[in-house]
């Protein structure tokens, strides 16, 4: 990264940073294969398996949209 990008980065309200993390988190997404998980991924997910969260249960699509909306909360703050 230079310098300049850096400053740049650094002008950015939070609301532009976690729109620049969306935009790298999906061009990320469209090659999956393209690079690997950190070793530690694997044991945390089997964990969270064996011993889930207590609390209510919410389906992919609902709990896709909470996350949809607590990031739109967030990106609105800053």
């Amino acid at each position: 990264m230079t310098i300049e990008t850096e400053t740049l980065l650094t002008n950015l309200t939070v609301g532009e940073k976690l729109a620049a993390m969306d935009l790298l988190w999906h061009d990320l997404s469209r090659s999956p294969s393209a690079y690997a998980s950190p070793d530690w991924h694997g044991p945390v997910l089997a964990d969270r398996l064996v011993n889930p969260a207590d609390g209510a249960k919410l389906s992919l699509d609902d709990a896709r949209r909470d996350v949809e909306e607590r990031r739109h909360a967030i990106r609105t703050q800053g």
